[in-house]
């Protein structure tokens, strides 16, 4: 049995993917936590352990003790399965294809806290609804969209309902948005998310509705977000 333990798995190509969750002894209870990502703004994973959820944690750590020595691969790739195991005062790094099996990342996670994940996806829901309704409506760009680069800032003003313009970009309900650009309308459906403390927007082409190329997607940092006031960081 362990006092303390962080498991961290990392995944991937080209573009790695992180997720960490830790687990404590608390009195008599062991309390897990997911730590990357933190999205404790909007619901907290702190959770209490089943018995059998310990049990396969312990499971896990034995097997992790044995790969971090040796295993035999399953399959040879240049995709990314990396797993760093924090037991007490003990690190463990596994960087091959070992086989986890039923005791992968993506299993504990998912049984430990299946309940924290429908809480979350309640909140985030609620979050966006929340959002939505007090974005509706036309926003002047400071910078046209297509022409972002990266960091670059993108301030939207809002403007009146019977605004002329032929350029603006608009928020409808349910987030869901379209960029005016003279004739032409490009679709897209958006999201809010909090993640370590920072809220960040997402939005993708809506191929359905475009019928067209290739719609790049975008992401957000929130710097400031008012009725009337949105300053974002590409």
């Amino acid at each position: 049995m362990f006092n303390t333990l962080k498991i961290k798995h990392t995944f991937g190509d080209e573009s790695y993917t992180v997720r960490e969750m830790s687990f404590n002894l608390e009195g008599n209870a062991v309390v897990g936590r997911i730590t990357i990502p933190n999205k404790d703004k909007l619901a907290s994973s702190k959770t209490v352990l089943s018995e059998k959820s310990i049990s396969n944690l312990n499971s896990f750590v034995k097997l992790a003790e044995s790969y971090s020595e040796d295993c035999e691969e399953t399959m040879l790739s240049s995709y990314v399965q990396y797993y760093e195991v924090e037991i007490d005062d003990r690190k463990l790094k596994i960087f091959k294809f070992c086989d986890w099996k039923s005791l992968t990342f993506e299993n504990l996670e998912n049984e430990i806290f299946e309940s924290y994940f429908k809480e979350l996806q309640i909140e985030r829901e609620n979050f966006n609804v929340l959002l939505s309704k007090r974005l509706v409506g036309k926003w002047k760009e400071n910078e046209k969209l297509e022409n972002l680069k990266l960091e670059s800032e993108w301030i939207l003003e809002k403007i009146p309902a019977n605004s002329t313009m032929d350029e603006y970009f608009e928020f409808v309900q349910p987030q869901e948005a379209v960029l005016y650009r003279k004739r032409r309308k490009i679709y897209y459906d958006y999201q809010f998310d909090i993640i370590n403390g920072t809220t960040y927007l997402y939005m993708n082409g809506d191929d359905e509705k475009n019928g067209e190329g290739l719609i790049y997607g975008q992401r957000f940092r929130v710097i400031e977000l008012t009725n009337s006031h949105i300053k974002l960081v590409h």
